[in-house]
């Protein structure tokens, strides 16, 4: 490997990403010097040429065997490179025993794409499941690795036209773009040849048209002839989507949404390709050129749209930097891939640097800055031992860390993994046109045949404009797009507002609420206690208090048990050695600790079988709950010994927010906490909450959930805890806040980044929006085609007006889902 001069823009060889600036990597490989990104990069690469698979190198610039029609020698020699592990390490994970890659893929356009690719990879020996996301594009890809390898899926999806990639957010934004491009290109070329086509056909409706033998004049003829050549360039570039579309779906006896487009255009151009030939009849010459332009605007609106909201759910991704600097054993450091990076490894890392992975803080102390991972503006101080999650930027020091997690593995890569599996769950409604559209196509076609023979019988001179209408009118594509352009947009809108979708099947739901259900600490409140005052008793130390229950709470991720072991580390005392643990959910815990049994938790769960509180016990605690705080009790075998308040600050504008979703027509709110029932009811009444219920344990918020839904209520439950993860996935929709445990987290259908209360509103009203904009689409859909169909083929349409009325139906949709990005109410 050798320095060289620094190449800004440049792409590296292997991954054919852009280079980062500074970045100045090169090796030989295949007898010249290449670019490289990492040195990880420069490691896959060698390693695919000494493997005997630098033929990937060859082949991968050629035009795809999905364009072209090759086979195996131009497709399979390439393909086998991602059997390679250390190729695979960048979208492929263990599941299990078995394997699941992150693909994204080129070519599809409507539900009947999905369908062929789910399908046909369903028949490969060795495949687990295939999950295909209509808004995206993504698949994830989950086989058998002893059975099957990745190479023969990759090579199984080119075989019926489509093109499969690894994941990459950056990639996927690059094809994303490539392909806005052309579709822009082709766009214009046929906005261009339009317009003179269009104008000589009007023209020829005023000043042209046949004499009483039927004969055109010449300069009519001649500018038919013009016309078909121009009409031909057009369907053969601007078009040519369209065709290869409708082809694969034929060969594979498939009706997807191309294949009406095709036979409309197509039977268009024969008809008006005879006319000119033979000197006489009518041509629709117009008509074509208009459908292929309206058709490429409706879908080039539609996937900017995808493209906005692919920006939005990848943008975590991207600030993960793919390279790190590596601590050696002699002290001395070396930049590696993060795909290089094993558990235990040492990082060092400047200031104004993003975490590469997660890991634990090594040195004493540092700020990082998680708002693009949390929303929080206000950077977080970390000590020695505390986690630190990838993509957060250190702020003030050199400092290293260790790594915990790899990768593919790490929080972030979950994080957006389950939002990948989200995307797949859509709500019922949402379904509809999945069911319908392998049904509509057909239908048509009975219908155009119907038409065809109806008008020879009857008028023949009237059968092929009717059959053209028919054809062209019939808006599949308004259809198709229905749901994913919505969906699509109304994630990338939920990311904007600082929210990840992590199951959009929850969108119904929500929107259908009646019932909200809150936890109290971390949810109501931001989750960040602090020990606000301690009660001694029985003349025990209160530096040995506050030790023992640091060191009970060692382990515990309970919002009170960081702020015992902050207090404790102020305190410069010892909190990171902890006994063997018992854990009480929603009550406490208890350990032999010194040679006594002890518990930390709830008065009732720490005193039971033990000595009340005393007089001047009872009257500290009932102060500290009269002012708002929480109390816990730590108490041994001779009774109770100490016992801490806690004051947490409500999260902004809770109450405000309550009030809103009050007059959104939700009226039954309550709290269910495991706190004392006093403080509980005084946090209700400062948010304006009138249920309040407190000491439940995690079984009696399930209970209470499940009394509800038992008389018709639809309940949402906003938790943040271990313990809340049951209640969590038993409600109707859940959601949690960034704060909450990884359990929570991943028990909740959306997860609203930072503190401020009033994202819990944008949710409920973007989950409606959402729902009433897909039902919008699909009413305009179906009655759009239960009108124009029939009327097309009575003859009332003629095929220009078709071609425009198709066209805007697909722009009506996408337009109406384009509402989703603007701010909703």
């Amino acid at each position: 490997m050798k320095n060289g001069t620094e190449k800004h823009g440049a792409q590296c060889y292997h991954c054919n990403l852009t280079i980062p600036p500074e970045t100045n990597i090169h090796s030989e490989v295949l007898g010249q010097a290449r670019d490289f990104c990492s040195p990880g990069c420069v490691a896959v690469a060698k390693s695919i040429v000494e493997s005997g698979l630098d033929d990937f190198y060859r082949y991968r610039g050629k035009p795809n065997a999905a364009d072209t029609g090759e086979k195996s020698a131009a497709i399979d020699a390439p393909l086998t490179v991602y059997d390679h592990p250390e190729v695979q390490k960048s979208f492929v994970r263990n599941a299990g025993e078995n394997r699941e890659a992150s693909l994204i893929l080129e070519g599809i356009r409507c539900s009947a794409c999905l369908w062929l690719n789910e399908q046909h990879l369903r028949k490969l020996d060795g495949i687990i499941d295939v999950q295909i996301d209509a808004n995206s594009h993504q698949a994830r890809v989950t086989w058998a690795p002893d059975r099957l390898k990745l190479s023969t899926i990759l090579a199984a999806v080119a075989d019926i036209g489509f093109v499969a990639h690894p994941f990459d957010p950056t990639r996927r934004e690059q094809l994303l773009r490539e392909q806005k491009h052309r579709s822009i290109e082709r766009l214009i070329f046929a906005g261009f040849l339009m317009m003179p086509v269009v104008s000589f056909q009007i023209a020829s409706y005023w000043i042209g048209g046949p004499d009483e033998t039927g004969t055109y004049p010449l300069f009519e003829s001649l500018g038919r002839w013009f016309m078909l050549a121009v009409v031909t360039i057009v369907m053969a570039y601007s078009g040519q989507d369209f065709f290869r579309g409708a082809w694969r779906d034929l060969k594979h006896k498939q009706l997807g949404m191309d294949v009406p487009v095709v036979l409309g255009l197509s039977t268009a151009w024969v008809g008006s390709a005879v006319a000119t030939v033979v000197g006489h009849g009518d041509v629709y010459f117009d008509s074509i050129v208009m459908f292929v332009f309206f058709v490429l605007l409706a879908r080039t609106w539609e996937l900017r749209g995808r493209m906005k909201s692919a920006n939005a759910l990848d943008a975590t991704l991207k600030i993960l930097p793919r390279t790190a600097q590596r601590v050696l054993p002699d002290g001395g450091v070396e930049q590696v891939s993060v795909l290089d990076l094993n558990i235990g490894d040492t990082l060092r890392l400047l200031p104004g640097e993003n975490v590469p992975v997660d890991g634990r803080l090594l040195s004493r102390v540092s700020t990082f800055d998680e708002s693009l991972l949390t929303g929080e503006a206000v950077p977080v101080l970390r000590y020695r031992g505390d986690a630190v999650v990838g993509g957060a930027c250190n702020v003030d020091q050199p400092i290293e860390i260790e790594v915990t997690r790899t990768s593919d593995s790490s929080t972030m890569m979950e994080i957006h993994q389950m939002i990948a599996r989200g995307l797949n769950q859509r709500p019922k409604y949402a379904q509809i046109a999945d069911r319908i559209a392998p049904w509509f196509v057909g239908a048509v076609l009975v219908i155009a045949l119907v038409t065809l023979g109806f008008w020879l019988w009857y008028d023949s001179a009237r059968a092929l404009p009717s059959l053209i209408a028919v054809l062209i009118v019939t808006c599949p594509c308004a259809l198709a797009l229905a749901t994913p352009v919505a969906l699509s947009i109304s994630a990338g809108r939920f990311a904007r507002l600082n929210v990840l979708p992590m199951r959009m099947a929850a969108l119904e739901p929500l929107s259908k609420a009646t019932t909200i259900a809150f936890d109290k600490t971390g949810t109501l409140t931001k989750g960040r206690p602090v020990l606000a005052a301690q009660f001694q008793a029985d003349k025990m130390n209160e530096i040995d208090a506050l030790a023992i229950a640091a060191q009970l709470e060692a382990k515990s991720e309970h919002p009170f048990a960081h702020a015992l072991k902050s207090e404790a580390i102020n305190q410069q005392l010892d909190a990171s050695v902890a006994p063997p643990i018992r854990n009480y959910p929603g009550q406490g815990v208890e350990a032999e600790l010194n040679g006594g049994k002890w518990r930390l938790g709830g008065e009732a769960f720490a005193l039971t079988g033990r000595a009340p509180l005393s007089q001047d016990g009872k009257i500290w605690r009932d102060a500290q709950l009269s002012a708002g705080r929480s109390v816990i009790t730590l108490a041994n075998g001779a009774g109770a010994k100490a016992m801490f308040a806690f004051e947490d600050e409500l999260r902004d504008h809770v109450y405000d927010s309550i009030q809103k979703l009050r007059q959104s027509g939700i009226e039954n709110i309550a709290i269910l906490s495991g706190d004392n029932p006093e403080s509980v009811l005084i946090l209700a009444i400062k948010v304006g909450i009138e249920t309040a219920i407190g000491g439940l344990k995690p079984d009696d918020k399930l209970t209470w959930v499940r009394e509800q839904q038992s008389i018709g209520e639809r309940v949402v439950m906003i938790g943040d805890g271990i313990n809340d993860a049951p209640v969590l996935t038993a409600a109707d929709a859940a959601v949690s806040f960034s704060g909450a445990t990884e359990l929570a987290r991943q028990s909740s259908d959306f997860v609203i980044l930072g503190s401020d209360f009033t994202s819990l509103k944008d949710v409920f009203s973007l989950s409606a929006a959402t729902g009433r904009i897909i039902k919008q689409n699909l009413l305009w859909a179906a009655g759009y085609n239960l009108l124009a169909v029939p009327a097309a083929a009575m003859g009332f349409v003629p095929p220009w007006a078709a071609a425009i009325g198709m066209s805007v139906s697909s722009l009506l949709v996408v337009s109406n889902a384009m509402r989703l990005r603007a701010k909703v109410t």
